[in-house]
């Protein structure tokens, strides 16, 4: 169907007068970069155990605390329980284990309040996990990872990316959803270490965009692209995230690409939420009381109690 002439100035309008809105961002560096928008297609690219989920999930959590949002998610490789548990230490910024047991039923249901979460001991097609996320009313929904969504062995793999990259952009433009797909690169991506002349010879160096695993189909479909790495067996850097965005299709509305050796570091602060200039979370952690505090409130602290080897005595 051929639109009618005209079509689309109401946009242009709204454009211009400055009524189309940028993305939302969470108040640090990387909103000059990545920026929350309705309805896009937003790949991830990382090697396996760089961390891409948590940084995902901790990503959420600050859109989910500054806006409100709702996320639906999807992760065949990580447990729900276990992803609940990293966002509440991420929320508290506290270690799970520290955090008085009386108080996780109220953070669980703060977290359930933002998150949902589909039984991943099922498996589904896309088609099945576009179905639960249109009913799920969500403003955001993660694929996490790609290769482990039941794909139609019947079609060629090149056909077969295809067919999923249209179903998901379709999704996006009927339902405003917006479709985070988390995805591993090519075997030959991870043989790709920095040279001897280097000073980080020996290390795997950040795939590229083209290295997805099933070729250049993700990144021509999709409006955004994010390549998360670390350094994983570094000595120093090991805990330093790097975020490389290289794709913004719509950078009027904010957002724009790293320079290829600029990218953005995070620090991983033992799981509690990542930091990169400041701390995006800071001003929306909920207070929390300390196990060992509460069990030690109504008795005598001896005058070795803070000697860390003591306090496991006293639990």
């Amino acid at each position: 169907m051929i639109l009618e002439k005209g079509y689309g100035q109401d946009y242009l309008f709204d454009f211009h007068e400055g009524k189309i809105k940028n993305g939302l961002g969470i108040g640090i560096d990387l909103d000059n970069h990545l920026l929350f928008k309705k309805g896009q297609m937003v790949m991830f690219l990382g090697m396996d155990n760089v961390g891409k989920t948590s940084w995902i999930l901790w990503y959420y959590l600050c859109l989910s605390l500054k806006y409100d949002l709702k996320f639906c998610i999807w992760s065949g490789e990580n447990r729900p329980g276990q992803q609940k548990r990293d966002l509440i230490q991420m929320l508290t910024g506290m270690k799970f284990k520290s955090i008085f047991k009386g108080d996780i039923i109220k953070l669980l249901n703060r977290i359930d309040n933002n998150f949902m979460f589909i039984n991943n001991a099922l498996q589904y097609n896309h088609k099945d996990l576009l179905k639960i996320f249109k009913n799920s009313g969500a403003d955001a929904c993660l694929i996490d990872p790609f290769t482990g969504v039941n794909h139609d062995r019947k079609i060629n793999q090149w056909e077969r990316n295809y067919l999923f990259c249209n179903d998901i952009r379709e999704h996006c433009n009927k339902t405003g959803q917006t479709i985070y797909i988390n995805t591993h690169p090519q075997t030959e991506a991870a043989r790709r270490v920095y040279p001897l002349d280097n000073e980080l010879a020996g290390h795997v160096q950040p795939p590229k965009k083209s290295d997805i695993e099933g070729g250049n189909s993700f990144s021509n479909r999709c409006d955004d692209y994010v390549i998360i790495h670390r350094l994983i067996l570094h000595q120093e850097l090991w805990s330093k995230t790097q975020i490389h965005v290289v794709k913004i299709k719509d950078q009027e509305t904010g957002g724009k690409c790293t320079f290829y050796d600029k990218p953005l570091l995070f620090e991983y602060n033992r799981g509690l939420g990542f930091v990169s200039d400041k701390d995006a979370l800071e001003g929306f952690r909920i207070p929390c009381k300390n196990d060992l505090d509460e069990l030690m409130k109504d008795q005598k602290v001896p005058d070795n109690f803070y000697d860390t080897e003591k306090q496991e005595e006293w639990k």
